[in-house]
């Protein structure tokens, strides 16, 4: 059975949303639709604090799944647009060629707020909210690409119509471009994984003594890590692994100047304190951290930046590696 492939747009936060023109006054037109402005959008949910990007809404846990509506500049009543979770919009559909297969989130993951989309008077833009749960947190298939929420509008209330496509043959697959003359905007594969609030770009400063093992004198150094200004500091990029862990990798130099990957997985409790192991094979970590919120004061560009202080020793075969950390965030994504 043939595959289809999403063609996928990245989301992180919230959309920015639209600004009115007061200069000038257009006619609306004769016929008003409703659509979904994207077909597969993929979302990330960030949780934590994001100076960029307006996050208020991944924090509770949620976000929200735009229709919007063309035709009309002024919008004198409310629209409203019914849905339903459509599963089968998903079959043979992969993230990409050489992708997962895109599976449903599952009903224990989130709810729905309603069965309908509302683009408010005065509006071209409405919403469902969407709940997540513990479940979707706690499951490690969600940090991945792997779950898609599908919804189909079904009708519309206050609107002439829904943009469905135009068809050229009498059994049109929604995901074959040739079968449409105007392609079907009548539903959403809304991707969705999440981010905790310990993954993002670091700016890294600190000390490392290194001890080779017997045999292995030439390897023992001392280096510290400081540039003049924080912001030219090595950047080390942490990845979620799991609700609150995340990996922070690292590379330590040989005799011969090939560099050995020694990844750390920082496990982090309610206080921002987190516990320091190793991340994959043939060596072991031991040490300890916290994360503290506005930790760096002053910081690069003047404002106050979250930090990750890091105490740690790495045992390998080759060498002992003792290190103290500062991580100062740089930006989220």
């Amino acid at each position: 059975m043939k595959k289809f492939f999403a063609g996928l747009f990245l989301m992180t936060g919230a959309l920015a949303s639209c600004t009115k023109n007061n200069s000038a006054d257009f006619p609306d037109f004769e016929y008003q639709t409703v659509y979904f402005a994207s077909q597969f959008p993929v979302r990330t949910v960030e949780l934590g604090e994001d100076l960029i990007v307006d996050n208020t809404l991944d924090n509770q846990w949620k976000v929200s799944i735009k229709a919007t509506m063309g035709g009309t500049r002024s919008n004198p009543q409310n629209v409203d647009i019914g849905i339903d979770v459509d599963n089968s919009l998903l079959n043979n559909l992969y993230f990409s060629s050489t992708g997962a297969k895109i599976l449903p989130l599952p009903a224990s993951h989130y709810t729905l707020s309603g069965n309908k989309i509302t683009i408010p008077s005065g509006q071209i833009l409405g919403g469902v909210e969407v709940q997540l749960t513990e479940a979707f947190f706690n499951d490690p298939l969600s940090i991945t690409n792997t779950y898609a929420i599908p919804l189909l509008m079904k009708d519309v209330k206050n609107a002439d119509s829904i943009l469905r496509g135009a068809p050229t043959v009498a059994n049109p697959n929604r995901y074959v471009d040739v079968h449409w003359t105007v392609k079907p905007k009548d539903f959403i594969v809304y991707a969705i994984k999440y981010v905790n609030p310990w993954h993002g770009f670091y700016l890294r400063r600190g000390k490392d003594v290194v001890v080779g093992t017997p045999g292995n004198s030439a390897l023992d150094r001392t280096v510290i890590r400081r540039q003049e200004f924080v912001d030219k500091d090595e950047v080390k990029a942490t990845t979620t692994k799991s609700f609150k862990s995340v990996e922070l990798p690292l590379v330590f130099p040989n005799a011969s100047g090939t560099n050995i990957p020694m990844n750390l997985l920082l496990n982090f409790d309610d206080k921002g304190n987190c516990t320091v192991a190793a991340s994959g094979t043939g060596y072991t970590a031991t040490g300890a951290g916290k994360f503290i919120s506005k930790g760096e004061k002053m910081s690069w560009g003047g404002i106050d930046r979250d930090a990750l202080y890091l105490e740690y020793t790495i045992d390998h075969p080759l060498m002992k590696i003792t290190s103290t950390d500062t991580l100062v965030m740089r930006n989220r994504g």
